[in-house]
């Protein structure tokens, strides 16, 4: 937990971080920042929840898989232990390369970034609940702090989206592009995102996501340092620029397709804003779209599309790689991709003919 003089200094990190960034934004206006933005912004698990979503069938419980850094993959079956305890804040991930999305099969991981909001996160978790689908959540810490009955509430989300089983993840604290400020100001935006993160969990996090994708060698460097695995996206939903659930669903559609044909990437990291009604009333239909093709693909032969719990897959220890250094595009091992998909075709020969007789 975080300690007594932590404790008495946030107020002053606070405003100070405030003042930094809007020092940091003068500067940046007369001195302008080469930045990398990344590129074009969904989890198969155990059920929590015994909610329906109108349109949506719950997947079966998952095969649990491990990363490529030669960590032994166990399938799931009934011979099989139960998994060690759910690692909100993934310490499993820390010190990983950074995390683009890229892989040339049809996995997808749900991500949702600049929560947690008191109206909207808590609907999100009961359709993840109703899914089946775990995802991970970059918090701001903006969010979390001020007095008032929704400030409570939003304190209070961090601790359920753990309870229910997804990943907590590092947002920043103001949601500022950190390529525009000085190294103390990314620093305090890291940590005081992540003290906030300790008190509600007892842990730190160790994903980090940069606010609108923009870094740089040094912000790379920096986030390193901290021992933080940074995660992109390569499936953007454009929720930000649209109010319209079928906006958000036709974006990330024509996204996906683009993905494929013109970078072989048929799935990867979808990014989502879980501070938008419209986004959050996207999810399901984005999970029933997918569900659709999978019919599709499944009476001709092709991969399935499948919702991944954790970002294991795309996980790479970064060792002595550079900071800036991207992971390789998520690969799973033969045996580990075709018993995923093996138990994943009868689910979905399953529903498919339900839904045919409707």
């Amino acid at each position: 937990m975080t300690n007594p003089e932590t404790q008495r200094t946030r107020p002053l990190r606070v405003i100070i971080a405030v003042l930094g960034v809007l020092l940091g934004f003068a500067l940046a206006a007369a001195n302008p920042v080469t930045v990398v933005q990344a590129r074009d912004a969904a989890a198969f698990v155990q059920p929590m929840g015994h909610r329906v979503v109108e349109g949506v069938t719950p997947p079966a419980p998952p095969y649990a898989v491990s990363n490529r850094s030669g960590t032994p993959s166990v399938l799931r079956t009934e011979d099989v232990p139960e998994p060690p305890p759910h690692d909100a804040t993934g310490e499993r991930f820390r010190a990983g390369m950074v995390i683009t999305g890229a892989t040339p099969h049809r996995l997808i991981l749900f991500t949702f970034d600049d929560g947690p909001h008191w109206k909207t996160t808590p609907r999100l978790l009961d359709m993840l609940d109703a899914t089946g689908i775990h995802a991970v959540f970059f918090l701001t810490g903006d969010r979390l702090v001020g007095q008032g009955k929704r400030q409570d509430e939003q304190r209070a989300l961090v601790k359920e989206i753990a309870a229910r089983g997804h990943f907590v993840g590092n947002h920043t604290f103001a949601h500022v592009q950190l390529p525009l400020l000085t190294e103390p100001e990314v620093v305090e935006q890291i940590e005081l995102t992540e003290d906030l993160i300790v008190d509600q969990l007892g842990a730190r996090p160790w994903l980090l996501r940069l606010p609108g994708g923009s870094r740089s060698a040094r912000i790379d460097r920096i986030v390193a340092d901290h021992g933080y695995t940074s995660m992109l996206w390569n499936l953007g939903s454009g929720d930000f620029q649209v109010d319209s659930p079928d906006a958000v669903l036709d974006t990330l559609t024509r996204v996906l397709e683009r993905r494929e044909r013109e970078n072989g990437e048929r799935g990867g990291v979808i990014l989502l804003h879980d501070t938008h009604e419209w986004s959050v009333e996207a999810f399901p239909r984005i999970v029933a779209e997918l569900q659709r093709r999978n019919c599709a693909l499944l009476e001709q032969g092709e991969e399935l599309y499948d919702i991944v719990d954790d970002p294991s897959l795309f996980f790479i220890p970064r060792a002595d790689a550079s900071p800036s250094e991207a992971a390789p595009a998520a690969i799973p091992r033969t045996e580990v991709l075709e018993a995923r998909q093996r138990r994943l075709r009868e689910e979905t020969a399953m529903r498919c003919s339900v839904t045919a007789t409707l």
